[in-house]
């Protein structure tokens, strides 16, 4: 991807500005304040906004609207990314803010907020950049824009801001991140996994509630038999007092009765007969019953005193099986490092298995580089040719002008010298002077002819030496020219020998690399299975104790029944008493009732003779009745205070059972987060441990990688600047440049200004190269603003040079050094006049190499550098 056209609108000096840009070179020349950088800093504000330069900056003084857009195009597509700005009164200060914002791809635009447009351009350039429109853009900064003055901005860096901005050009930074990440994510889940251990231990409340409830709950049962036993009593006094209030009502009755009862006395007694008798019956129907009950109360009797030692077994079950578990728990260590000894076992092997792969691929490699190393040895020149002449081919031309010219001027000499002798041989054949026509004599013009005889024969002699010197310099100059096309030959195949030394090279630390993984991850690989063969017999024992658990469990599951089964048996007998209770009131009550009959058939016949000492009693029954009443109401209320009692037992017998309920719910819950802690805390040891330490390990060796790449190019690139091989410069392990002079490290600032700027400008080229070569940016475009500050006219040179032999994309060059135009593509000019910048092409530009189709052998001279500026191998 490549800028294609910028377009500003009142941007500082340019009321209205186009700049097309094409493939190559474009060079942006001008006088010094003619506005060259401000139109590098309108590309910066329509792609980043205001991050870098405040909008006031730019916008030109006095306008109240500026605009901005800069298209860019693939193979595939064209994006333009417009940005509009409007002048406004914030808090007393004038300012600009964003008035439109478009992004258009094939010409279909939409509008987007400062946010969203930063994310589209970032997304479309590739840059690992933050999509908050304020932020700024180190890549950008670093490897495609160069600002004015900001050159040796790099040099003074703190090493450490140096490193990471670098770590975000190469796009490493995101395995840092991914390791931050993986660790903060392993804290996350050792807190979980705490939390659910500090849940658990606050949740041991449960076994004490599950023991105290059930306890309570058996206390409750046997003080509600009790309640049982005194509701039955109270019951039975209750039936006698009201029988005696109802035995005194009717003595009351009878007293005001006895004369209407004389004729019945017989149909009484006749009934009271026949009562008697079914008494009798029901007394013998309630005795059987009371047998069968007692029977039953003796069978139930024998399982309610087993169960105190049901309870006894019950809680030596449950102690067994508490017992069990915590030893399931001290064994769950070994368990998960068994785990973790299979988890690497199987990571180690996979490893060996990707080490073995690469060093087969990096062996061929090899073998490919090793067979190329090979051919191009065999190809010749197979050392440099000897130099025909210390003269330059530049040296040459010039002498061999100089030759043609004299050569010339001899030539002229003798055409003249000629023509003298010719008139001299003239004047003594005829004897008269053409031009004057007066009679000559031969003995006064014969010294004349021979001085003109002499004078062309050392013409003649002058003409053939400067004959004979211009073939001499021209057979020179075509030496030269066969050195020179041998020479470059001999240069190029050096070149690309050095290059297949180099990757063969590589290769073979590649493969020295690959062989040291792979035996690194094979002895990971049998050491992770030597540890889990000796922890093997851990999962033995783990399953012996889970089988041992499960019996303890069944075992206490089976008692719980057994005690349900006493406890329903312990209530069946309060039952079966109950009922028993009841049938020996009912026969007592009965008894009453026939000694009563009895008494009344006594009675019956002393009724008649007592009547009036029944009348003379009427006071006496009244009193009796009115006891009676007394007894009977008190007995209610007892009654009824027993059957409350019972009642709010029962209520509480409930609750209990709902609290064992819920405390069995809450142990089980319990053991569920004693799993998931277990389960979180095996994924936490992962995550925070080998694969944290695998991102980091990939992030060193990827950054490695590229300072070995990024060292070498920039070794390179400062020695093609700097025209002097005592002066070496390297960069460490954090990137930062320095500079060894004869072999003694030097600091920047000992440095000459051009020396300083040679080395910023070689650290920002490699910068570019290797981000460029890792293919995460998109955008194959280099922006250098007046980097020349401080070159010679040879420096000067020699960048445009090395831009040549860089042969990157597209290259957008402003500066004031119009020697620079011989390396561009195409040139434009930036004019100011009255205040007002405008653009205009220019036409010094060398012609493109995609020029029209020559015929053969018409190809035109190849410009090659002069022996000084012959690019050399650090």
């Amino acid at each position: 991807m490549q800028l294609r056209r910028l377009e500003v609108s009142n941007i500082r000096s340019f009321e209205l500005g186009r700049l097309d840009l094409g493939p190559g070179t474009t060079l942006v020349v001008g006088d010094v304040g003619a506005g060259k950088s401000s139109l590098l800093y309108a590309v910066e504000m329509a792609l980043f906004g205001v991050a870098e330069v405040d909008a006031a900056f730019l916008v030109r003084h006095g306008t109240t609207h500026a605009e901005v857009a800069v298209t860019l195009e693939d193979d595939d597509h064209t994006y333009a990314v417009r940005r509009r700005f409007r002048k406004v009164h914030r808090r007393g200060r004038e300012t600009y803010e964003p008035e439109k914002l478009t992004f258009a791809e094939d010409g279909r635009p939409t509008a987007y907020s400062a946010t969203e447009i930063r994310q589209r351009v970032i997304e479309l350039l590739g840059f690992p950049d933050n999509p908050n429109p304020h932020a700024h853009s180190d890549l950008w900064r670093w490897a495609i824009y160069v600002p004015q003055e900001r050159m040796r901005e790099i040099l003074a860096a703190d090493p450490e801001e140096r490193l990471e901005t670098v770590r975000k050009a190469l796009g490493v930074e995101r395995y840092r991140t991914a390791a931050e990440n993986a660790q903060a994510l392993s804290a996350d889940l050792r807190l979980s996994a705490r939390r659910r251990r500090e849940e658990v231990a606050r949740m041991a409340h449960w076994d004490v509630e599950f023991a105290d409830a059930t306890r309570e709950s058996d206390r409750l049962r046997v003080e509600r038999s009790a309640l049982v036993a005194a509701v039955a009593a109270e019951q039975e006094a209750f039936d006698a007092a009201r029988l005696r209030r109802q035995q005194a009502d009717e003595a009351l009755a009878r007293i005001g009765a006895d004369r209407r009862e004389r004729d019945g006395l017989r149909r009484e007694d006749l009934d009271d007969a026949r009562a008697l008798a079914d008494a009798a019956r029901r007394r013998e129907t309630l005795t059987s019953e009371l047998e069968a009950s007692g029977k039953e109360a003796e069978t139930l009797g024998a399982a309610v005193e087993d169960r105190p030692r049901l309870r006894a077994a019950r809680a030596a079950a449950d102690e067994s099986v508490r017992t069990h578990r915590e030893e399931l728990d001290r064994h769950a260590g070994e368990l998960r490092e068994l785990a973790r000894a299979s988890a690497s076992g199987e990571a180690a092997e996979r490893r060996a298995t990707d080490a073995a792969a690469r060093t087969e691929r990096v062996r061929h490699d090899r073998e490919e580089a090793a067979r190329a190393l090979e051919a191009l040895a065999e190809q010749a020149p197979l050392r440099e040719p000897p130099c025909p002449t210390s003269r330059t081919l530049t040296q040459l031309e010039h002498e061999l002008s100089g030759a043609l010219a004299a050569e010339h001027d001899a030539l002229a000499l003798l055409t003249r010298a000629r023509a003298d002798r010719d008139q001299a041989e003239e004047l003594l054949t005829a004897g008269v002077c053409p031009t004057c026509h007066q009679a000559v004599r031969s003995e006064q013009f014969a010294a004349h002819r021979d001085e003109a005889r002499q004078a062309v024969e050392a013409a003649e002699a002058a003409r053939l030496a400067r004959s004979a010197s211009r073939d001499q310099l021209e057979e020179e100059r075509k030496a030269r020219e066969r050195y020179e096309r041998a020479h470059d030959r001999w240069t190029e195949l050096e070149r690309r020998r050095q290059e297949v030394r180099e990757a063969l090279a590589r290769r073979d630390a590649e493969l020295a690399s690959s062989l040291e993984t792979a035996a690194t991850a094979l002895r990971e690989a049998a050491e992770a299975r030597r540890l889990v063969e000796r922890l093997r017999p851990a999962e033995a024992e783990e399953a012996r104790r889970r089988q041992e658990l499960d019996r303890a469990e069944t075992t206490a599951r089976e008692l719980v029944a057994a005690e349900e089964r006493a406890a329903a048996a312990e209530a069946r007998l309060r039952a079966v008493q109950a009922i028993a209770d009841r049938s020996a009131a009912e026969r007592l009550r009965l008894g009453s009732e026939v000694a009563a009959g009895e008494r009344r058939r006594e009675e019956r016949a002393r009724r008649l003779a007592v009547l009036e000492a029944a009348l003379e009693r009427s006071v006496a029954a009244a009193g009796t009745l009115e006891s009676a009443r007394s007894d009977e109401a008190t007995l209610e209320r007892r009654l009824a205070e027993a059957r409350g009692a019972l009642v709010r037992a029962d209520t509480r017998l409930d609750g209990l059972v709902e609290r064992v309920a819920t405390a069995e719910r809450g142990r089980a819950e319990r053991a569920a987060l004693v799993t998931e802690a277990l389960d979180l805390e095996a994924k936490a040891g992962w995550v925070g441990d080998p694969f944290r330490f695998a991102v980091l390990r990939m992030e060193k060796e990827l950054l490695a990688h590229a300072q070995a790449v990024f060292d070498r190019s920039f070794a390179r690139f400062f020695a093609s600047l700097i025209d002097d091989p005592t002066l070496i410069a390297r960069t460490d392990v954090s990137f930062t440049p320095e500079v060894t002079i004869a072999g003694e490290a030097t600091p920047a600032e000992a440095l000459s200004g051009g020396e300083r700027t040679s080395l910023a400008l070689a650290f920002r080229l490699a910068l570019a190269s290797v981000v460029r070569s890792l293919g995460t940016v998109r955008l194959q475009t280099l922006l250098l603003d007046e980097p020349t500050d401080g070159f010679s006219t040879e420096q000067v040179v020699r960048m445009g040079e090395l831009l040549e032999e860089l042969a990157l994309p597209q290259v957008v060059l402003v500066s004031h050094e119009s020697e620079l135009s011989g390396v561009a593509d195409r040139t434009v000019r930036v004019v100011k006049v009255d205040g007002r910048s405008s653009l205009e092409p220019d036409g010094s530009a060398r012609p493109r190499d995609d020029g029209p189709l020559r015929p053969p052998g018409d190809e035109p001279a190849t410009r090659r550098p002069t022996s000084s500026a012959r690019p050399r191998t650090p």
